[in-house]
């Protein structure tokens, strides 16, 4: 029972981990001081960003054919700190739907979907603005004497 227990939870921790990476979804993040918005390439259909941040803040946005844009400033105040970002859509490419469900339409069940791409991040905040990621800063260190 512990081994088949021991190997589900393997299973679960491998398909929870395999999020995080880009799924095929060409975007450039262009952010300003208080939005989150990409610069999208490709034909993608119904985007949604999905923001998350310090003290329970979660925003969300969606366009049909464009890059959904979240203003933090529009959602109140601004706590400084880390935030995650998932930004989600469609392609034109279509695969098969294996869930066999009924969706109650003329024609019965569908066979297939449209497949879906996804992309996940990160930002600071600091001062009430989104801080720009330098990667050649460096931080200097005070040494005690």
């Amino acid at each position: 029972m512990k081994l088949a227990a021991f190997g589900l939870a393997a299973c679960f921790a491998v398909g929870i981990s395999s999020t995080c990476f880009p799924q095929g979804l060409n975007a450039t993040q262009k952010f300003t001081d208080s939005e989150v918005v990409f610069d999208i390439t490709g034909p993608y259909s119904n985007l949604t960003l999905t923001i998350s941040g310090p003290n329970g803040l979660h925003a969300s946005a969606h366009h049909r054919t464009g890059s959904p844009i979240i203003d933090l400033r529009k959602l109140g105040t601004v706590d400084d700190g880390d935030y995650l970002y998932h930004l989600t859509a469609a392609t034109d490419e279509k695969v098969p739907d294996r869930s066999g469900l009924d969706n109650g339409r003329d024609g019965g069940p569908t066979t297939s979907m449209l497949k879906s791409v996804s992309t996940s991040g990160h930002f600071h905040v600091k001062g009430g603005a989104i801080v720009k990621y330098d990667p050649s800063a460096r931080e200097d260190v005070k040494r005690q004497k």
